[in-house]
């Protein structure tokens, strides 16, 4: 993986991830879904606030929500908000050069 610019860490090119589907990637110790969704690109978290399972790229998409496949909790891919309930997925930015695909860098939480 190489840096686009400071922040953000090259993940995957856009051909790696089909639309509708998702690639598990690692940035700096951390576990990232990044998703393809109408021809855009979401990243979050892999961990689902609700239990702390590290399973979300292997969740279900309803239109922007993904839901954890353990417990059926959803997330949108936007703003990492939950469809019902509480909890917050954590988002990161995502930005697209040429084919590249470059995911913000993780900031630690204390």
């Amino acid at each position: 993986m190489e840096p686009m610019e400071a922040g953000f860490i090259r993940v995957a090119r856009t051909s790696d991830i089909a639309e509708r589907r998702c690639k598990l990637v690692h940035v700096e110790g951390e576990e990232i879904a990044v998703w393809h969704v109408g021809g855009r690109f979401y990243a979050l978290n892999n961990v689902c606030p609700h239990q702390h399972f590290s399973s979300l790229h292997q969740g279900t998409l309803d239109g922007l929500y993904v839901t954890c496949p353990m417990h059926g909790w959803s997330f949108c891919l936007e703003d990492g908000l939950p469809k019902f309930g509480n909890g917050r997925a954590r988002v990161y930015q995502v930005r697209v050069v040429g084919e590249e695909i470059f995911v913000e860098k993780p900031i630690p939480q204390w």
